[in-house]
């Protein structure tokens, strides 16, 4: 029998380190905001991807109360034993979407789409409230234009990522819209990880938010 080489928990977590900065500099030009802002004529906003209403449903559900909008439905949609599948919901302490299939069962998509024809315009409105716009003086354009494609803006998308499209000299941009925490253990690690799912499953269980 072969002798395996078991590789430790902190060596996996050098190794995605250093994959990362490498994987950012050979990935990504780097782009000031104003060169982009002289391109496009100061119209920059005009090329950043909303996110839409299903997409901003659960940020914008985190903000209301998101109790009395799940009361609201479970009376409105006449679910069995509300008042105790309500305090089944406040005990279980967990996000929403957790609390509400652990209290009312795979109920969670029915809730969404009625909520949503409920407070659509609510929804588009908080939307536009949002600080959507680089806040750094640096935007990412992937030097291939193979992650111009729909997929891959969602995934961009999904792990917070600003992205500007539709620029003609341009692939597509990505950028962030908050401070506060390092890029690679917020944004570019979780992107990565989203991108390749094989490096998904080998860097498993991998704690990097100290990277």
């Amino acid at each position: 029998m072969e002798n395996q080489v078991s590789v430790s928990a902190e060596e996996l977590k050098r190794e995605l380190e250093k994959t990362i900065h490498l994987w950012v500099e050979r990935t990504f030009n780097f782009i000031q905001v104003g060169v982009l802002e002289k391109y496009c004529d100061n119209t920059l906003v005009d090329y950043i991807r909303s996110k839409s209403v299903q997409e901003a449903f659960y940020d914008w559900l985190n903000e209301y109360d998101s109790e009395t909008k799940i009361m609201d439905w479970a009376t409105d949609s006449e679910q069995d034993d509300v008042l105790v599948k309500m305090d089944a919901y406040k005990e279980f302490n967990g996000n929403a979407k957790k609390s509400l299939i652990f209290a009312f069962g795979d109920k969670w998509d029915e809730f969404q789409s009625w909520c949503i024809d409920k407070n659509e315009d609510d929804i588009i409105d908080w939307i536009y409230e949002q600080e959507n716009y680089p806040m750094w003086n640096t935007c990412f354009e992937f030097r291939d234009g193979f992650y111009n494609s729909e997929e891959e803006i969602e995934k961009c998308l999904s792990v917070g990522l600003g992205v500007i499209e539709g620029l003609d000299d341009f692939n597509n941009l990505v950028f962030m819209s908050s401070a506060g925490h390092s890029f690679y253990s917020a944004y570019w690690i979780p992107l990565y990880l989203k991108l390749f799912p094989s490096e998904a499953k080998k860097f498993a269980g991998i704690n990097y938010s100290d990277l």
